[in-house]
C-alpha cells in the first residue's frame, strides 16, 4: 500500500511538473492542449539513431532565401545553447545526494533532472519558434509531436521491464529525462548556427 502511495505521488508530481513547465514556456501561444503538444515534455541516454526519423534529422536546417527577408535559424545562437545545456548537465551534480538515497530519493532525483532537461528543451524549442521561418517551423512541429509519441513510448517500454516495483517509476523518470537531454542537443546541433 505504501509502495503504491509512493508511486501515486511521484507520477502526479511529475505531471503537475511536466505542466507547470510548459504552461510557463507557452504563454501566449495558440492554446493550453496545443501549446503542451507542441513542446516537448521528457534514463540513459539514448542514442540519437534511435530517434523515429535518423535520416531527416541528420540533414542541417536551410538558411531562409533573401527574398522572404527572414533570419536564418538562431543565428550565432549555437555555442550559447550548448553552453547552456553544459550548464544544465554540470547542474545535476546537487542531485548526487538523492541520486545516492533511497529508491524514493532516486525517484525524486529522476524526476528533477527531467525537469531541468525539459525546461530547457522549452526554452530550445522556443527560441526556434521565434527564428525559423514559418514553413519550417511547421515542419518542426510535426516532427516534435512524433518525438513526443517516441519519447512517451520508450519511457513506457523501458519501465515495464520493473513492471510492479519499485523500480518502475524509477525507469520511467530516467529515460524521460535521458531522451529529452538528448533531444535538446539533437534541436541544437539541427537548428541552431
Amino acid at each position: 500500500m505504501r509502495q503504491s502511495l509512493l508511486f501515486m505521488l511521484m507520477v502526479c508530481g511529475l505531471a503537475l511538473a511536466g505542466c507547470g513547465t510548459d504552461a510557463a514556456n507557452n504563454t501566449g501561444s495558440a492554446g493550453p492542449s496545443q501549446s503542451a503538444q507542441e513542446t516537448a515534455a521528457p534514463a540513459p541516454t539514448s542514442p540519437a539513431s534511435a530517434s523515429p526519423e535518423p535520416a531527416q534529422q541528420a540533414t542541417a536546417a536551410p538558411a531562409a532565401s533573401p527574398a522572404t527577408d527572414e533570419p536564418p535559424a538562431a543565428s550565432g545562437t549555437k555555442q550559447e545553447y550548448l553552453d547552456k545545456l553544459n550548464a544544465v548537465e554540470a547542474g545535476l551534480s546537487d542531485l548526487q545526494d538523492l541520486r545516492a538515497g533511497s529508491t524514493a530519493s532516486m525517484i525524486e532525483a529522476a524526476g528533477e533532472e527531467y525537469a531541468r532537461w525539459d525546461e530547457a528543451l522549452n526554452q530550445i524549442y522556443a527560441e526556434l519558434k521565434r527564428r525559423l521561418p514559418e514553413s519550417e517551423m511547421a515542419e518542426l512541429k510535426e516532427k516534435q509531436l512524433d518525438w513526443i509519441t517516441y519519447r512517451d513510448h520508450t519511457a513506457e517500454e523501458a519501465a515495464l521491464k520493473f513492471e510492479g516495483g519499485t523500480m518502475q517509476p524509477l525507469e520511467h523518470a530516467s529515460v524521460l529525462a535521458g531522451v529529452t537531454k538528448d533531444r535538446c542537443y539533437e534541436l541544437v546541433e539541427m537548428y541552431m548556427e
